[in-house]
């Protein structure tokens, strides 16, 4: 992750906040890009566990609205949000129980919901607000985002093919900032 500059972190801090973080001063690890390059492009593939009411709250923020992936992102949201409720394991861990409390039942987003969710959706928040500053050019797309008549999900898994153009051509229109 590049150095964000001080209204960054302040924004990042903001959005814990509202998550319902509990610490003042979290210990805040995005993780690596999925894919970087050496001229600070990178790319987020974003499978069906980051699409979730935390997610879309983040990305409604107004230093995230202008993004190029936010509207399709924001209706996978709405779309998908029962594929992320599946979680198993991936629905809370001992750390992110820590950074936002107890979750509720595998599944259910009750009062409490999923403390690995709301982590998910502060740290692809976090890399959204470096691309939104121009800290690092950032591609963002998902396994549900469309390639012609196919989603890349599928491309990807090798059920369906498209032209490494067309593929091409979909990562490009989410470059933020453009070129």
């Amino acid at each position: 992750m590049p150095d964000l500059t001080a209204p960054a972190r302040a924004e990042v801090l903001r959005i814990h906040t509202m998550l319902g973080g509990l610490s003042a001063a979290p210990t805040l690890r995005p993780g690596a890009w999925d894919l970087q390059t050496l001229d600070r492009f990178a790319i987020e593939l974003d499978e069906e566990f980051h699409f979730t009411r935390y997610r879309a709250s983040t990305l409604q923020q107004p230093a995230l609205q202008h993004l190029p992936w936010t509207a399709t992102h924001l209706a996978h949201c709405a779309a998908y949000e029962a594929a992320a409720a599946r979680g198993g394991g991936r629905w809370t861990s001992a750390s992110t129980e820590t950074m936002f409390g107890p979750s509720d039942p595998v599944g259910v987003f009750g009062e409490r919901g999923s403390a690995r969710a709301k982590q998910r959706a502060l740290y692809d928040a976090m890399k959204d607000i470096a691309a939104s500053t121009g800290a690092v050019r950032l591609t963002r797309i998902s396994i549900y985002d469309r390639v012609g008549e196919a989603t890349l999900g599928d491309i990807l898994n090798g059920k369906r093919a498209v032209s490494a153009d067309a593929v091409r051509e979909a990562v490009e229109a989410r470059v933020h900032p453009p070129t």
